[in-house]
């Protein structure tokens, strides 16, 4: 098999396990299936299976071990039948949503501080936090 096949084949792996867990797998799993119905040899009723399994990968996560997986798979499909290219491209070329930016909040408090934070919302109090100082025994 030729390098550029090879890499489509990685490509098309990476991107089918990208879009487990996102908005994009329907789309992701619907022209993996019809790479998988489009190819010949034994491993059509195994890969299709492999599709329907509950993904592990964390949304967005790209899992090293199902791109091994994937990427096999589609090697295999792409040396037996070239012609698969343009679907396995299209796959390819899917292109999950970036993540919205991390932010990271850190609070303390010392003594008897207390701490009430919120991170991208509204914090709204019907009548303030007790004092720890009230003398009230709560």
């Amino acid at each position: 098999m030729n390098e550029e096949l090879a890499e489509l084949a990685a490509s098309g792996a990476a991107a089918l396990v990208a879009a487990m867990g996102t908005d994009l797998w329907t789309e992701a799993k619907r022209l993996m299936s019809g790479v998988v119905a489009r190819a010949h040899g034994g491993r059509r009723r195994e890969l299709s299976a492999a599709l329907e399994l509950p993904s592990t990968t964390t949304r967005g996560v790209v899992d090293g071990e199902a791109v091994g997986y994937w990427t096999d798979a589609l090697v295999q499909l792409l040396h037996r039948n070239p012609g698969l290219a343009q679907d396995v491209m299209a796959l390819a070329s899917l292109r999950v949503p970036r993540q919205p930016d991390v932010a990271v909040q850190v609070n303390s408090a010392a003594g008897s501080g207390e701490v009430f934070a919120v991170q991208h919302g509204n914090q709204h109090f019907a009548g303030g936090p007790r004092s720890r100082d009230s003398g009230d025994g709560r």
